[in-house]
């Protein structure tokens, strides 16, 4: 039986139809181009870096999730 090795995590960024990771061992940017919606909407992909070939498991956020809250300034007429 074959022994898997653990790949690491990285953090992607979506864009459109394209994922962009920087690898972890290189630093060297690269993307993901999805042909169809269904693979975009993924939470974790297997991927290779282009420059030195390095297996990583990229980690992208689910579109409905929420990034965080962020309060929306109201401005409020001041009466005298």
């Amino acid at each position: 039986m074959k022994n898997h090795s653990v790949k690491p995590e990285v953090a992607g960024t979506r864009s459109g139809y394209v994922i962009r990771f920087t690898c972890p061992l290189c630093n060297a940017e690269n993307s993901i181009v999805n042909k169809t919606p269904r693979d975009h909407y993924k939470v974790s992909r297997d991927a290779a870096c282009h420059t030195c070939r390095k297996r990583c498991v990229v980690l992208t956020p689910a579109m409905t999730q929420n990034p965080g809250f962020t309060p929306v300034l109201v401005k409020v007429p001041v009466t005298k």
